[in-house]
């Protein structure tokens, strides 16, 4: 009787060591399955943020570890206020032929066929005496130019939130309240366009729906009917993970 306790310890015995090992191994194959998916599908932007050149072109490089390669994303505003979103095969820097380029080069090559508005030339048969309605003519129109060339920005550039597994993040408006139904809005992220509106439930907040999983730094770029208002990178710093 003893013997056939014995012989059936060894029957139940024999496969369990086998069974673990495989299953730890199973488990080792699919973590770096995932690791591997996980570098290829994600972007790794430099944690040093955008590099801009005196001819416009504002470019954040990035790693891909998943394809052993890099390069950057890259925004361009044409003369006629739209945008392009140029990515390049190798990192952006002072040295790149891009960053010393002049703006006609770059019109020429990212803006073909985009002309820029005729300006309104002010017809006069003699000279105009000033007076005080000229002046505070004069006056307001250049507070209008400085508003326009200094337009104020739609976000803080503070992060509040963000729910990864729904790519969902949600950024500080600079002006509380912001009716933005009529207003046409880009937001670009990563360089990609994304989805976003006030928040029904925080109207001091504007939540955006990514195209890429959420990783920082993030470079955020804002245009509101059709010119930039924001460009910048959040390290996601007061970022409320969930």
């Amino acid at each position: 009787m003893d013997a056939v306790k014995v012989q059936s310890s060894r029957v139940w015995n024999t496969r369990g060591p086998h069974q673990e090992r495989g299953l730890v191994n199973r488990k080792i194959k699919l973590f770096f399955a995932f690791s591997a998916l996980l570098l290829m599908t994600c972007k790794f932007y430099a944690q040093s943020g955008k590099v801009v050149s005196p001819n416009g072109l504002s470019c954040q490089n990035y790693t891909n570890y998943g394809f052993l390669g890099w390069g950057a994303d890259c925004y361009y505003q044409c003369l006629d206020g739209t945008v392009r979103l140029p990515t390049l095969s190798e990192k952006f820097s002072d040295s790149s032929p891009l960053y010393t380029a002049s703006k006609a080069e770059m019109d020429a090559k990212f803006c073909a066929g985009v002309t820029a508005p005729a300006p309104t030339q002010l017809i006069t048969s003699t000279p105009l005496t000033p007076t005080v309605e000229a002046s505070a003519t004069a006056q307001a129109f250049a507070s209008a130019t400085a508003s326009m060339t200094a337009p104020s920005p739609l976000l803080t550039g503070q992060v509040t939130s963000c729910e990864k597994s729904m790519q969902l993040i949600s950024f500080r408006l600079a002006a509380p309240g912001s009716d933005l139904a009529a207003e046409a809005l880009k937001v670009f992220i990563a360089g990609e366009l994304s989805t976003c509106e006030v928040n029904p439930l925080n109207n001091s907040l504007l939540t955006c729906k990514t195209q890429e999983p959420l990783t920082f730094p993030m470079w955020v770029v804002v245009e509101l009917n059709g010119v930039v208002v924001n460009d910048f990178t959040s390290d996601g710093s007061g970022c409320i993970k969930f």
